[in-house]
């Protein structure tokens, strides 16, 4: 899976929005959705709410876990362990970019916000980097990694399948001699 592929798969993720206009329910593959009423906050996928924010149709609400004090905890468990912490979120990196490109004026605090999701990720692309120098000063052949989100899993996918390859065939060639 690359990059565009959880793109394209965090857009289908729920998010609460509320709406200006009245519609019925609408029905798509994945379920229904509404019916639509001013001013009544409703769930629907983040594709959906991309378009009706770009419509002028709807304002976000603030997930839980993108408020201020949610994102401050985050940061500081993930400042405080040495392991990976777990995301409220498998897309949580990707879906905050979207909403703070598509609804900034939504999020309360969230140019902030934007900032400590910034230091967020470069915490955890530094765990990352360092426990990737590990393994490979190991010299193991596997590893085994808990709450990564599926961005990160991306990035490091290629990298890690030639690194780990080439040092099979460096160990193959010393028992060989």
């Amino acid at each position: 899976m690359d990059i565009d592929e959880v793109q394209y798969l965090s857009e289908n993720e729920l998010i609460s929005v509320v709406p200006n206009f009245k519609h019925p329910e609408i029905h798509l593959i994945r379920g229904s959705v509404g019916p639509f009423l001013p001013l009544v906050p409703l769930q629907v996928p983040m594709w959906m709410a991309i378009h009706l924010k770009e419509s002028h149709r709807c304002r976000f609400v603030c997930p839980e876990w993108l408020t201020l004090d949610s994102v401050q905890e985050l940061l500081k468990q993930e400042q405080q362990q040495d392991t990976f912490t777990p995301m409220p979120n498998p897309y949580v990196f990707i879906l905050t970019q979207t909403i703070m490109n598509v609804a900034l004026e939504d999020i309360p605090n969230g140019d902030q916000i934007r900032l400590l999701m910034k230091d967020l990720w470069d915490s955890r692309l530094a765990k990352l980097r360092s426990s990737i120098g590990n393994l490979a000063r190991s010299g193991a052949l596997y590893a085994k990694v808990t709450h990564l989100t599926q961005v990160e899993i991306c990035l490091i996918r290629n990298f890690l399948k030639t690194s780990l390859k080439h040092i099979a065939q460096l160990q193959d060639a010393i028992v060989e001699e």
